[in-house]
């Protein structure tokens, strides 16, 4: 089970802090804030390599986080005064699942992106992509952001459950597929593949855009289809180590170089 007690994680953050470690800042959605099992930060915060100011929030949308300028606002202060080494950030999957509803189309089509509404499929990644770049504007110069395209989600009918009890939530991909007549798992899977590119298609471009200020963690085909999903958008306890353990490993890749470069563009700014 996630270390859901905001209490618990401030009173943890603060001890660490007090003891001289480096400060890292998270924001995001469920995959930082999954409460059936230890998280994707949860893994990270018990590497203790640093003291983690948390902020993320199950269910939250990109426009929920960083939307509006109070909002991106809010999040500036905190790096602000924290100063942290970076910024993880995980965000995009719920601004699709709200649209699921629109994102596909009835039909029988062998080329899965054909399922998608062209269109809708534009608009939501050109939000995101606005929203990620408002937020590097902002905070980039401050602290470098790390942030996933999710892996590939797995539609299906398999419920969340909590101690074994369905809980009144999900499955979101599932029900908007077969809506639209799509019921064949494979085209599923498919169009859910063609999704998540789409949504690593602009994180990757973003990263060459603000090379010393962004690192996409890619973490596609990093879990196991039928032993690391707990759901279809949820990694499991295994699958949340597993992505954790590629967000670390890309902490420790980039980062040092990183914050030398970033140095060196501070004093050629200066």
């Amino acid at each position: 089970m996630s270390r859901a007690n905001p209490a618990e994680r401030m009173s943890r953050f603060r001890r660490r802090k007090r003891a001289g470690y480096r400060v890292v800042v998270s924001e995001g959605d469920s995959w930082f804030d999954y409460p059936m099992y230890l998280n994707l930060i949860d893994r990270i915060d018990d590497e203790g390599y640093f003291a983690h100011l948390r902020l993320e929030s199950s269910g939250a949308t990109v426009a929920d986080m960083i939307g509006t300028k109070r909002d991106l606002n809010a999040l500036a202060d905190i790096v602000a005064e924290e100063q942290p080494i970076c910024v993880l950030f995980s965000g995009g999957g719920n601004d699709l699942l709200a649209k699921a509803g629109r994102l596909f189309r009835k039909g029988q089509f062998n080329d899965p992106s054909a399922h998608l509404r062209e269109a809708e499929v534009d608009k939501m990644t050109q939000e995101l992509d606005r929203h990620y770049r408002r937020m590097l504007d902002r905070i980039g110069p401050m602290a470098p952001v790390l942030a996933h395209g999710y892996d590939y989600f797995q539609p299906s009918a398999r419920p969340v459950k909590f101690i074994g009890v369905r809980l009144p939530v999900g499955p979101w991909m599932h029900p908007a597929m077969l809506d639209k007549g799509i019921v064949e798992d494979a085209a599923q899977r498919s169009i859910a593949t063609v999704l998540v590119d789409r949504m690593n298609e602009i994180l990757q471009q973003i990263q060459v855009d603000y090379p010393l200020d962004f690192v996409h963690v890619d973490l596609r085909g990093t879990l196991n289809v039928d032993s690391d999903w707990a759901n279809e958008i949820h990694p499991n306890n295994q699958g949340f180590r597993k992505v954790a353990y590629e967000f670390i490993a890309q902490m420790k890749a980039k980062l040092p170089k990183m914050e030398t470069q970033r140095r060196e563009r501070e004093f050629q700014d200066a």
